[in-house]
């Protein structure tokens, strides 16, 4: 059975519009399923912001080297983080963790580091909705 689609406009910045173009024709793929795969893939990584469950993951934060602000976030999130690794890239620090728990913590952390000026990537490996 066919999934029931909604039709809305975006826009986006023409350097973008032109990657993603030039990336549908690389896959084979239409702008719109790249889009939908793009979103599908986004929202399940942000699920921890729409609805309250346990889950666990890979968190990834890459920051400049020189950020001080990032290791007191962590301590205040030390429940959660079962697994931590840190090391240097050039003037990057990265930062990789299994985080494990109630979704609203995880997303508070997701939050705070974001605020904190950091790129974050949540992978989830596993949830349970409530």
């Amino acid at each position: 059975m066919a999934t029931k689609k909604r039709r809305f406009g975006v826009s986006l910045p023409t350097e973008m519009a032109d990657c993603l173009d030039q990336l549908a024709s690389k896959l084979g793929v239409d702008r719109s399923s790249l889009i939908e795969d793009a979103l599908k893939e986004y929202i399940h990584d942000h699920l921890h912001y729409l609805r309250p469950h346990k889950c666990m993951g890979v968190m990834i934060i890459i920051a400049h080297r020189m950020h001080q602000g990032i290791h007191g976030i962590l301590e205040r999130y030390k429940d959660i983080v079962s697994q931590y690794n840190h090391l240097h890239i050039g003037e990057k620090c990265i930062e990789t963790m299994i985080i494990s728990g109630d979704s609203d913590k995880i997303a508070k952390l997701h939050e705070e580091l974001g605020e904190a000026g950091c790129r974050i990537r949540y992978v989830p490996l596993a949830y349970e909705l409530e």
